[in-house]
């Protein structure tokens, strides 16, 4: 069998014009409300129609490029076979769901821009830096879960009595709780007892330490990142093997410590 990896690298240049194409033809869909009906300006479904099987031969393509190198089918459960596979699939999708789904499905298009990702050094640099601080992250993004989650449960509690035409059911609080904890700070819901005043002041202190926590480890994290690898020659895709083997060492699975008999 020929090898392909010749043929992705000749059509790369045109399977970054359609990724641009294919997200700029479906803006101006929208923008002009031809999305509106399935029969108003068919240019823009047959468009759609070939970025999509373009993209799903290039998928098919670089299956067979990963069997033939080293990887031995790696490439399907890899970052990139995730973002290229994330691309094709709601076209196909689309196929079998309702025609009241349509429009949420074609605004997955947006995805294909992720497909940048396999050309861009500094997309992989920002992609590493978020990887490398995945193990500090994952207490932090627990702690904010266990607040959130008490903040919401407590309010509901406390103002669905008080103001059950605002809070009317669990996914009230919840959003109320997000925009507190975010400090957007909208306006359309807020406490109006005082423990449930209390309760809020109690989420957003503790919420927002937690929060800068995270800034602060992911501002560190990209800091080294790009500190690190500056030089050119670093492949950021080969770092984030390496940094898999690290994080293995330093976190290693309790199950694959499991004694075997002798």
């Amino acid at each position: 069998m020929p090898k392909v990896a010749s043929i992705l690298k000749a059509a790369d240049p045109w399977l970054k014009f359609l990724i641009l194409a294919g997200t700029v033809a479906y803006l101006v869909e929208i923008s002009t409300g031809a999305s509106a009906t399935e029969t108003a300006h068919p240019v823009f479904w047959w468009w759609q129609c070939f970025i999509a099987v373009c993209f799903t031969v290039e998928y098919v393509l670089r299956w067979v490029d990963d069997a033939q190198d080293h990887y031995g089918w790696h490439y399907p459960h890899s970052a990139l076979g995730f973002i290229d596979l994330i691309s094709i699939a709601p076209f196909w999708i689309g196929f079998c769901l309702p025609a009241d789904w349509l429009h949420l499905i074609r605004t997955l298009r947006v995805f294909r821009l992720l497909k940048f990702f396999r050309y861009s050094r500094s997309l992989q640099l920002v992609a590493l830096g978020f990887y490398r601080a995945a193990p500090a992250l994952q207490p932090l993004c627990f702690s904010m879960s266990v607040i959130g989650i008490f903040c919401s449960v407590a309010v509901f509690e406390t103002e669905h009595v008080a103001q059950p035409d605002k809070f009317t059911n669990l996914f009230d609080a919840v959003y109320f709780t997000m925009v507190t904890v975010a400090t957007v700070g909208y306006g359309d819901l807020s406490p109006v007892t005082t423990l449930g005043r209390t309760i809020v002041m109690f989420t957003f202190i503790s919420g927002l330490a937690v929060f800068a926590g995270i800034l602060g480890v992911l501002g560190s994290s990209f800091f080294k990142v790009m500190e690190e690898e500056i030089d050119p020659l670093i492949d950021p895709l080969e770092e984030f093997r390496k940094e898999r083997e690290r994080q293995l060492i330093r976190w290693p699975d309790p199950d694959a410590e499991v004694a075997t008999p002798g």
